[in-house]
């Protein structure tokens, strides 16, 4: 699942995050959100999650020149449910 392009959505008093219900249908009940890039976020269902930890944690992604992305872009992850 792919979701392409740019939508601005704000951040309530609380800071929470609106996921909109046709994105919500899509991630199912769980889903992980983390930081992206260019002050982006990326949303996962948990499943294609967990395959992409698998992948980024295993050799040759995770040699030395690429370790400063994989704290980026798993310290920030947070698993939600919808």
């Amino acid at each position: 699942m792919l979701f392409m392009g740019e939508f601005q959505h704000s951040i309530d008093v609380k800071g929470r995050l609106i996921i909109p219900s046709k994105f919500r249908e899509e991630l199912g009940e769980t889903f992980v959100i983390t930081r992206g890039l260019d002050q982006c976020i990326f949303v996962y269902p948990l499943k294609e999650w967990q395959q992409i930890e698998q992948k980024l944690k295993a050799p040759p992604f995770y040699k030395e020149r690429c370790k400063s992305f994989y704290p980026l872009f798993f310290l920030g992850s947070k698993r939600l449910r919808a």
